[in-house]
């Protein structure tokens, strides 16, 4: 069961690779080319990469693998490796079909390894940021995008999940990313410890979503999902189609502040949604960034900001673990010198339900980590991080773990 609570996706490679292209907004050739140079180990493939794009093609292949051991604490000692690969095609109808705003995506991913968390640990917040699956290939995204009314309207059907490995769905924050454990990356954990229908990369379902944006700083966004945990069965491969449900929907408002073009002011955000999972459970979430000091320039992305966030599930019948927050400091190119390295501070607290479990359980996670850019597309994060009592159990002890992320964008 776990497969499908623990379905957040991946680390802190969106900072590393944040060169999207998105549906509807053109880029020349040329700023193309540049961004493939700056964001991929293997740069624009001697031009080819761009004369892809060109014709509405874009390839994007991501390697994630998180050496970490459990030196003290835990069920018992070890030291694992846990990986995975993805592949997406992404498809320009503009440029593929002179159909502007659409965006065909396909995706597949493979998890490999063995997993620190469930087979030596014993906590319920995977320590590998590459710990979202159970080991095996996946079908992840078969999904059409269109952007309508000048990007103000989004929509989104197919084979989905209410994160996103590129870009950004419900409940996130780029503050999220900057961490391999995955009680804070990629969106709040607890929406799907609590939602088993909840699909978060590389797990997909059958869904669509809407967002909207009439103006700059506000927007709105809900989405309906078939909320079947079985579709996301390992041995399922990604290729279930059925449609058994129960609906999972969730739902976001939100506001982006000094987020314009002609704004000076520290960005922020700050979110509030709920879901529900057909009659078994629901909640709600609030989360919140804002960037508090610049270390550059208006037109560089060093600057040092905070987050948090918050989930209620009330129903402590239904829902394992009713309340949830994350808190931390993320420093980006806290050196001149590394402009593209960043500092993580974090702490995530999980309380489990009382009538679920026995009375007072709970399982938090303080993670410190810095991630080193290497070279264009390729990155290190060394990190530890301390894990208090690892599945609420109070006869496991509280563990540290030590270890590596990498991020390879190719």
């Amino acid at each position: 069961m776990r497969v499908f609570l623990r379905n957040a996706a991946l680390a802190a490679w969106i900072v590393v690779c944040p060169g999207v292209l998105r549906a509807g907004v053109p880029q020349s050739p040329a700023a193309e080319g540049s961004d493939f140079q700056e964001n991929y180990l293997l740069g624009d493939w001697a031009g080819f990469r761009t004369t892809l794009w060109e014709h509405g093609i874009k390839p994007e292949f991501l390697f994630i693998t998180d050496p970490y051991g459990n030196p003290y604490g835990g069920l018992s000692q070890s030291f694992t490796d846990y990986s995975m690969f993805c592949a997406d095609l992404k498809l320009n109808t503009e440029k593929l079909l002179n159909l502007p705003g659409g965006e065909f995506h396909i995706g597949f991913a493979v998890n490999f390894g063995t997993q620190l968390s469930q087979r030596f640990v014993g906590n319920v917040f995977p320590i590998q940021s590459s710990d979202v699956a159970p080991p095996g290939p996946r079908l992840t995204n078969l999904s059409y995008t269109q952007s309508l009314l000048d990007d103000k309207l989004s929509l989104r059907a197919g084979r989905l999940a209410i994160d996103s490995l590129y870009g950004e769905e419900f409940a996130a924050s780029e503050y999220f990313r900057a961490f391999t454990s995955v009680a804070f990356n990629a969106i709040p954990f607890a929406i799907f410890y609590n939602s088993p229908g909840a699909f978060g990369y590389p797990a997909t379902t059958w869904g669509a979503r809407a967002k909207f944006a009439p103006v700059e700083e506000f927007y709105g966004m809900a989405g309906i999902y078939n909320g079947d945990p079985d579709v996301g069965l390992a041995n399922r491969y990604g290729v279930d189609f059925t449609f058994n449900g129960p609906p999972f929907g969730i739902a976001e408002i939100g506001w982006k502040r000094n987020q314009r073009k002609t704004d000076t002011g520290l960005p922020g955000n700050l979110k509030l949604g709920g879901f529900v999972l057909g009659d078994d459970s629901y909640g709600f979430y609030l989360v919140g960034d804002q960037a508090i000091l610049r270390f550059g320039d208006e037109n560089s992305n060093r600057h040092l900001g905070l987050f948090g966030s918050f989930v209620l599930a009330p129903d402590e019948s239904a829902s394992p673990m009713p309340y949830y927050f994350s808190a931390g400091l993320v420093a980006y190119g806290p050196l001149e010198s590394r402009p593209k390295d960043f500092l993580a501070l974090g702490l995530a607290y999980g309380a489990y339900s009382d009538q679920l479990r026995p009375a007072g359980q709970y399982e938090a996670t303080l993670e410190l980590s810095y991630s080193i850019q290497v070279l264009p597309g390729f990155s290190l994060q060394p990190g530890a991080q301390i894990l208090i009592n690892p599945g609420g159990s109070p006869s496991t002890p509280s563990a540290l773990a030590l270890g590596l992320n990498a991020v390879v964008s190719f």
